[in-house]
């Protein structure tokens, strides 16, 4: 009985793993189909786009079993399903957000709108590093499949405007909460602050040419005090191209479930307060008015 009890075992064994691997495939078909009516929704094209078959070219996580992904029809006829809000941020944008720790912040928004079929969420981190550093990363990013969001690890903020998965697609609100670019005990404040002030200048580069013309907006969530503040993104921005169009007191408590994690492992929370929202948009010239004809 007991060899018996052991073969049944096996054999249960050996069909879960097959059904696990053929439901990995689900997930990605839903990304695939997820940024094609993302794009579809941006412009019409004559030429169908395709991902990579390389899963590491793409970085798109595969691996969560999420086999379907809820209301994606409503992409491309969002105007259909009332609007839900959120601070800032309402079901109808078409966002980005990068520079993802946990995606907790993601998360939050994907729950209060009911479905993240209009939201891209990535991280610059992989799933491995996520999965052994953020004990709920895992499900958030199960809970954001699960609502039809589309999950992409790998993606640098100073080159994304150029990533093969999001050429194409132009956003309404890009959101990039607390960019950091690392810590160096030894390197001179002056130094940590130029670097800092780089990662966020080809941010925001990349970044103006991924929204839309007409109103989209960059959000980007920072410390507004001491040495944060030295940053000044304002001038930052101004330098890409953009304007500062408000700046509003950030409170992580409007966002039930986000943590503020560090970027460089560990589970911990830093502590973020005082800092601001800053929304940015492309600066465009004021026309030169026409002058009016005099009689002679």
């Amino acid at each position: 009985m007991g060899q018996m009890i052991s073969f049944l075992r096996k054999c249960f064994g050996r069909q879960k793993q097959q059904q696990d691997l053929d439901e990995e495939q689900d997930p990605y078909e839903n990304d695939q189909r997820n940024l094609e009516l993302l794009r579809d929704n941006t412009v019409e094209s004559s030429s169908s786009f395709c991902l990579h078959q390389n899963v590491i070219s793409t970085c798109i996580d595969i691996v969560e079993d999420s086999a379907s992904a809820c209301g994606l029809g409503t992409v491309g006829n969002r105007q259909e399903t009332p609007e839900r809000w959120i601070k800032h941020y309402c079901s109808s944008q078409k966002m980005l957000l990068v520079g993802e720790g946990d995606f907790s912040f993601s998360a939050c928004l994907a729950l209060a709108f009911g479905s993240a079929t209009n939201m891209i969420a990535t991280s610059l981190d992989s799933r491995g590093f996520l999965f052994r550093n953020y004990k709920k990363a895992m499900s958030n990013i199960h809970d954001l499949r699960s609502r039809g969001c589309t999950i992409l690890h790998g993606v640098d903020v100073a080159e994304m405007a150029n990533h093969c998965s999001l050429m194409g697609i132009q956003f309404d609100r890009i959101i990039y909460n607390f960019p950091h670019a690392g810590f160096c005990s030894d390197e001179p404040a002056e130094s940590q602050k130029r670097r800092h002030q780089l990662l966020i200048s080809l941010f925001f580069e990349n970044a103006k040419k991924m929204i839309n013309e007409e109103d989209g907006e960059i959000h980007v969530t920072h410390k507004s005090n001491g040495f944060f503040l030295g940053w000044n993104l304002q001038l930052l921005a101004s330098r890409a191209g953009l304007k500062l169009i408000q700046e509003l007191p950030f409170n992580f408590t409007d966002y039930p479930g986000y943590r503020t994690k560090y970027g460089f492992g560990g589970d911990k929370n830093f502590n973020c307060h005082p800092s601001k929202t800053y929304k940015f948009a492309l600066f465009r010239p004021s026309p030169t008015p026409t002058p009016t004809p005099t009689l002679p």
